[in-house]
Formats: C-alpha cells, structure tokens, sequence
C-alpha cells in the first residue's frame, strides 16, 4: 500500500479503480490558404455556438444547484465575449493567415498563462476558464462533440478539469476526481462542492497506478493506493460508529 497527500474538496470518502482521464489533442492546421475574412467569420460563428451552448449548460445549472454555481457559465459566455481576447483572435487571423483553429489555440495559450501568473490565486485559477472557453470553440470549429464517457464506475485522474467536464462525465459511474494540479478556488472546484463529487487535489499520481484500487479520504486528504483490506475495514467501523457524518459517502466498489 502507498500512501499520497492531496488537498480534498469535499469531506466524502469513497474507493474504486483508478482510471487516467486523457483529453483528446486536436491537430489544427496553422495557416490558411483562403481568404482571411473567411476565418474571422468561422470564428465568429464557433464563438456564437460556445455561447449557445454556455447558455444550455447556465439552465442545466440553474436548475440543478442554482444560480451561483450556474453564474460560471455566464461568467464563460462574458469571457467569450471579452474585446481583447476576440481582438486577439481576429489580430492573428488577420495578420498572420493564421486558420481560426490556430488563433484560438494562441489565444488559449497566451490568455490562460497571463492568469496563471497573477498573485492573486482566484485570477490564477481564471486560466482554466480560458482554456475551457476555447476548448469549446475548438470543437465548434472543428465540428467535434465533447462526449465523456465511462465504461464502468471509476476514480478519474486527471492534471486538472475543466468546469464543463465536470457537467459532462457520467454521475452514475464516476465515482471521485483526482488531479495532480488544481485548486481549491477554481470553478472545476466549486462545481465539485455543488455536485457533492468526492474529489481531491495536488497529488503526485503517476500513470503507473492505472487500474489499481484506491481509497480517497476526504478528511484527511490522503489517497491510499492498493489499501490492505484492513485500512478498508478500519475506515468503514470509524464513519459507521460515528453515524456517518454529514458529507461521507463511504462507497467500496
């Protein structure tokens, strides 16, 4: 058994098999052969479809876990909206014959490391949204769907999640969220709490523990990977006798 620490999110402790969550890499073509109005109105396009979307998943929210978590989508939708982030786009389209696939990508890149290197942890945890954003307009670009599915119930590890996926993976089967990376005030975050997902960051999983049984405590922050039966047994006495308190889910699958 091997012991990892971690930050957890929510005070919930559950077990399954670990399964790494990897995010497809589109191939983007860099430079266009065509007119560069056209891209710029290939963009736009995309970029209304993403707020179209945004909006769909606003609603779902709303009506699931209410209006301050659904907020994230609108806050999506403005970012989307946001002068310099489209000027950006439009600037490399126009400038460079860059296709808008590979704008987007640039803009992802340059908009979510500028967060990324503010002081203020809630901005750096805004670089997620930015990339979650242009994700979306990839995939509208693209004409791909974001589709998560799980073949059977799982722990899913992953560098971090994007707030979309989280409304994207199937609640049946997934059973907690790992990552190696993430933060406790990002908007993957506070989806997480509202959805009441077992979930904990900053831990140093390696890709090696594939497949490999592992229980989560969300009290203690601590990941046990391969636990000996006695650790299970141990965990489920302690949360039994004291009646379960609020927010355990102790689940052994």
């Amino acid at each position: 058994m091997q012991i990892l620490s971690g930050k957890a999110i929510m005070d919930q402790i559950v077990a399954g098999r670990l399964c790494f969550y990897r995010r497809p890499a589109p191939q983007v073509q860099l430079y266009t052969q065509g007119d560069w109005r056209q891209e710029i109105n290939r963009f736009h396009r995309a970029q209304q479809t993403a707020i179209l979307e945004l909006n769909t998943l606003y609603h779902r929210a709303l009506n699931q876990v209410g209006d301050g978590v659904a907020s994230i989508f609108s806050i999506h939708g403005m970012l989307l909206e946001d002068h310099d982030y489209v000027e950006t786009v439009r600037s490399l389209i126009q400038g460079q014959s860059a296709t808008a696939e590979y704008a987007v990508q640039m803009a992802e890149v340059s908009f979510s490391a500028a967060f990324a290197a503010m002081d203020s942890p809630y901005m750096r945890a805004r670089a997620v949204d930015i990339r979650d954003i242009s994700q979306r307009v990839l995939r509208a670009l693209m004409g791909g769907r974001q589709e998560l599915l799980m073949e059977e119930p799982a722990i899913l590890v992953s560098d971090d999640y994007l707030p979309s996926e989280v409304m994207d993976f199937d609640q049946r089967r997934l059973l907690g969220l790992i990552t190696r990376r993430g933060s406790l005030d990002s908007h993957t975050a506070m989806l997480v709490r509202a959805y009441h997902i077992p979930a904990i960051v900053e831990v140093d999983l390696a890709p090696r523990w594939e497949g490999h049984l592992a229980l989560m405590d969300g009290y203690t922050g601590s990941v046990y990977i391969d636990p000996e039966p006695e650790q299970m047994n141990q965990l489920r006495e302690l949360y039994q006798a004291n009646g379960r308190p609020k927010g355990c889910a102790l689940s052994m699958k």
